[in-house]
């Protein structure tokens, strides 16, 4: 579902934002260094989540525009890793939202 406010695309962000954290919290229990799907990638999770905090809190204090046609900043990083992120179609809607703005 594609954001159609600033509520529902702020709940987009925390969702991504918890998605990043269990997938955090998975790697510190992969215990064998050869099964290591999500502990090599922390430095990624890392990044996005610290992106993720700073555009919720951009949208929040107003700082934020939408319909610009841009990609979010992180999505270079995204692209990039698509293949190794399990929610990276989320962070596709995010995105076409941000460049399209906001209807409602």
């Amino acid at each position: 579902m594609t954001p159609r406010t600033r509520d529902e695309f702020l709940d987009l962000v925390d969702q991504l934002i918890f998605e990043i954290e269990e997938v955090v919290m998975c790697a510190g229990d992969e215990g064998d260094p050869e099964d290591s799907e999500f502990s090599d990638l922390l430095p990624v999770y890392e990044l996005l989540s610290k992106d993720l905090k700073q555009l919720h809190a951009d949208i929040m204090q107003g700082r934020h525009v939408f319909g610009e046609n841009r990609d979010l900043p992180f999505m270079p990083l995204v692209n990039k890793w698509k293949a190794r992120l399990p929610f990276h179609n989320l962070f596709a809607t995010l995105n076409l939202a941000n460049r399209q703005g906001l209807p409602g």
